[in-house]
């Protein structure tokens, strides 16, 4: 019912968009071809200003003694003045001269006097003595002399007609127009959702299918096909780390299952001892055991989350590797006399890197005990070390019972634990953490395995140029990764 809330919602939100930038688009529309109109009669304004104010000159240059004198029978007009006007009007004080084209019986002689001598503008509506409608004018008005005012008009004879019906074809056009753009604008809205639904179909059917992906097709739209391809990775990841998940889940129970058993009947057989303080203190040292253990896991698991996420902090120092691997050899010797291998140290001194030496030594130690726990009696651990392409290379090389080719791509993953390996005590954190690590100080970890001839790990990190005094170098503990 949520779920079916929202995509209402994001429906609704889609059509009110939709209508608002369709709305948005027309009154752009409409306000352009307002301003394309405007121009035009603004243009057409300034023709018949133009065409005023030229006729008004001819007329004042060839009729300068009526204007300086203010007598129409001092001399003799002249009708070819009026040429493009159909009056013209002298005002001084409260007297007037008013000539019109002859023959002219529609001018209302007493509106014309009665106008404003300072009127001007163009399509100016006048009545007329023979006309019930209002007639299209246009007017000039300037001042000659001092309390000399000249007013010449002129009927619009077809320019204001013009603009008038191009006013209303612009209507008549336009709004069809407007209507027909927002039907296609609406169906192209609809059209471009038909992708959309169909990858929501579609992505219903991948979920029912667990196994299905989106079909791609290859004649179809390019950026289409991208977004299909990109779904699918993603797709793809989601269901590894979905199975990554339910592995470690598993790995997880399976690994906490004896330890926490243990704990359980440990516990048990304390609280059966009674008074006898020696069976309680040895069932306190169980539990404090098995409880470090399953600490020990979860803080490995946290540190490689820490690793994955880049947040894990490094303190770094000059490290010798030379010497560095010569404590982590020390620390193993009893464990590599036990089970019968022989370590062999092989790495210059002078070898210097710089970085974490605490996790360092964490990652050599790990490296070793699995060298020296999955190698056969009288196996031999090979560790090197050399410079190669301006890189520090260290190589871990046994004789044990290697890897199968199934499961070495697998051996990084979180609490993965091969077959073979589920008989020895571990976490399957070991290599995880490691990998972890070696990312985390910018370098990269590889290994190559024979079944039952043994595996080759190397690691490589950055080598260090400026050689510093080293510190001494500080106490190493032994982790059961």
């Amino acid at each position: 019912m949520f779920s079916k809330l929202i995509d209402n919602r994001q429906l609704h939100n889609r059509k009110l968009l939709f209508t608002v930038t369709t709305l948005v688009l027309c009154f752009l529309q409409l306000a352009f071809l307002a301003l394309l109109l405007q121009s035009v009669k603004l243009y057409l304004h300034h023709i018949v200003e133009q065409e005023l104010q030229s006729s008004m000159t001819n007329f004042v240059q060839q009729n300068l003694n009526i204007i300086s004198s203010f007598d129409g029978h001092a001399s003799v007009f002249d009708e070819n003045s009026l040429r493009g006007l159909d009056f013209v009007r002298i005002i001084r004080s409260n007297e007037q001269l008013l000539y019109s084209t002859p023959g002219d019986h529609r001018l209302d002689f007493k509106s014309l006097a009665e106008l404003d001598p300072q009127k001007s503008g163009c399509w100016l509506p006048l009545f007329e003595a023979s006309s019930a409608e209002p007639v299209v004018w246009n007017i000039l008005s300037l001042s000659a002399a001092e309390n000399i005012v000249i007013q010449v008009g002129s009927r619009d004879r077809y320019l204001h007609r013009v603009y008038t019906n191009l006013v209303r074809y612009f209507w008549l056009s336009v709004i069809p127009a407007l209507l027909v753009a927002a039907l296609l604008s609406y169906v192209g809205f609809r059209l471009s959702l038909f992708p959309l639904n169909y990858l929501a179909e579609r992505l219903l059917s991948v979920q029912t299918d667990k196994e299905g992906l989106l079909e791609v097709s290859s004649t179809g739209i390019k950026e289409h096909q991208v977004i299909y391809h990109r779904l699918n990775m993603i797709i793809q990841q989601n269901r590894q780390l979905v199975k990554e998940i339910q592995e470690s889940l598993d790995n997880v129970a399976h690994d906490l299952r004896t330890p926490m058993t243990r704990l359980r009947s440990v516990a048990e057989y304390g609280l059966k001892a009674g008074d006898d303080s020696e069976k309680l203190r040895d069932a306190l040292s169980d539990c404090l055991e098995e409880s470090e253990r399953v600490l020990s896991m979860l803080k490995i698991m946290m540190s490689v989350a820490e690793a994955e996420t880049g947040a894990m902090k490094l303190e770094y120092d000059d490290i010798d590797l030379s010497g560095n691997l010569a404590e982590i050899v020390e620390l193993y010797e009893y464990s590599a006399q036990d089970a019968e291998v022989e370590i062999i140290l092989d790495v210059p001194t002078g070898l210097m890197v710089r970085g974490d030496r605490t996790r360092l030594s964490q990652v050599w130690a790990n490296l070793l005990d699995n060298a020296i726990k999955y190698n056969q009696q009288k196996g031999i651990v090979r560790i090197s070390g050399q410079l190669a392409d301006n890189r520090v290379v260290v190589v871990f090389q046994d004789s044990g019972m290697g890897i199968s080719d199934h499961e070495i791509g697998r051996i990084w993953e979180r609490l993965y634990r091969g077959d073979r390996s589920r008989s020895r005590q571990g976490l399957g954190l070991g290599l995880n953490y490691v990998k972890a690590v070696i990312e985390a100080h910018g370098g990269i970890i590889s290994v190559e395995s024979t079944l039952n001839e043994g595996s080759t790990f190397r690691v490589e990190l950055e080598r260090m140029v400026i050689h510093k005094t080293m510190s001494p170098p500080g106490a190493i503990s032994r982790y059961q990764l």
